[in-house]
């Protein structure tokens, strides 16, 4: 049975569209938010913990390659089942193109956790769920703390707006959440559209987009009863 949220809660991934949607696809995401699929109904959930894996165990190729494997070998149940290990596989190839430009050297890459922490605003709860967290030291020898965030959709890339936004809220949620690792960089903040082929870094000035997020979260929350 499908679940409907009582309470305001939205993806940030699914806001960062939502913040340059038109508005019959604002509408739409609303609706989706608030009745959400069943789990086994989500098309990318392996695929997301294949990458990951990938980034924790030393950008090592073949944790990419054994994943794709599995994917092509699984014996599908249903037809929804076979098309998600073939995107999924998919999902993986278009990655492995852009391991080259993700810049982690040096870098000291761990996942998240599966129950991390959201944000709150203006009445809606934003569920960031990014997947690694990106530790680095500075020029200076000082830590500095990012995370990176998976996107997939093969039916609305991301552009630089919608990515920007995206990455001011995944430095919002490092100033909130780990700043017991060191300070948030915003040039560790980075969003992966993995489909478009296209890498998005937060901007250093993010006072205005917040304005914008806190805005778009106030117009959810009332429309929230009519959807």
């Amino acid at each position: 049975m499908t679940e409907t949220r009582e309470l305001p809660r939205v993806s940030v991934n699914k806001l960062g569209e939502y913040l340059v949607a038109t508005p019959a696809r604002r509408k739409r995401i609303i609706h989706d938010q608030k009745h959400p699929p069943e789990a086994q109904y989500l098309r990318y959930p392996e695929a997301s913990q294949a990458i990951t894996d990938f980034l924790c165990r030393g950008l090592d190729l073949n944790v990419l390659r054994e994943s794709q494997r599995r994917f092509a070998c699984a014996v599908p149940q249903t037809e929804f089942e076979a098309q998600r290990m073939q995107l999924c596989a998919e999902a993986l190839e278009r990655f492995a193109d852009l391991v080259p430009w993700l810049d982690l050297d040096d870098a000291i890459i761990s996942a998240v956790g599966a129950e991390p922490p959201v944000l709150e605003m203006a009445g809606v709860t934003i569920s960031v769920r990014p997947e690694v967290v990106v530790q680095r030291l500075d020029k200076q020898g000082n830590p500095r703390v990012g995370l990176m965030k998976l996107y997939f959709s093969k039916t609305h890339p991301l552009d630089e707006r919608s990515g920007q936004y995206i990455g001011t809220l995944l430095q919002r949620f490092a100033e909130q959440h780990l700043c017991r690792l060191g300070p948030a960089d915003h040039r560790l903040m980075t969003v992966v559209d993995v489909f478009a082929g296209s890498l998005f870094v937060a901007p250093r000035a993010h006072i205005r987009r917040l304005g914008d997020v806190v805005l778009a979260c106030e117009e959810i929350a009332e429309r929230w009863a009519v959807h």
